[in-house]
């Protein structure tokens, strides 16, 4: 009987931290529409005060920066709905490789346009900067290897 009990007791305190966590789930998933619509609504006032700024690259640069960062919170909030909506876990793997994908590849972007308009030309710098983006482009070849290797293992 004591078993049971035991039993009865350790069920509903599953439940409970499953429901615990979807309410969570959705808790961060409304932070991430907040935050996306704020970095939105930021990145129209760079778009809006663009032109009178006295580097244009550098206005169109922090532009870029917004909407890729915009990109990101849709990204990983893709990913706390499949979490919410989806079963198991696993399913939950490929989303998170294409956030980091999508971060890695908004880093280079603003590497790219760094190297291509620097405010201070220094060889050090841009030897960094070249060392960074071949991190960078390994990193996004081995997530994507990942994914290819994921899907695999699902079929």
């Amino acid at each position: 009987m004591n078993n049971q009990k035991s039993r009865e007791l350790r069920l509903k305190i599953r439940e409970f931290l499953i429901s615990l966590e979807e309410y969570l789930y959705v808790l961060v998933a409304i932070g991430l529409i907040i935050g996306f619509i704020i970095v939105m609504i930021d990145g129209l006032f760079v778009l809006i005060h663009l032109y009178e700024t006295s580097n244009f690259t550098e206005g169109a640069i922090k532009f870029l920066d917004k909407v890729l960062v915009s990109l990101i919170f849709l990204e990983i909030f893709y990913t706390v709905i499949v979490a919410i909506t989806e079963e198991s876990a696993v399913k939950c793997v490929e989303p998170f490789i294409l956030v980091a994908i999508t971060a890695l590849v908004r880093r280079l972007l603003i590497l790219s346009f760094e190297i291509s308009h620097p405010t201070v030309y220094s060889p050090e710098r841009i030897k960094f900067y070249l060392i960074e983006m071949a991190l960078i482009g390994g990193l996004v070849l081995l997530f994507i290897l990942g994914i290819i290797f994921f899907r695999r293992s699902k079929r």
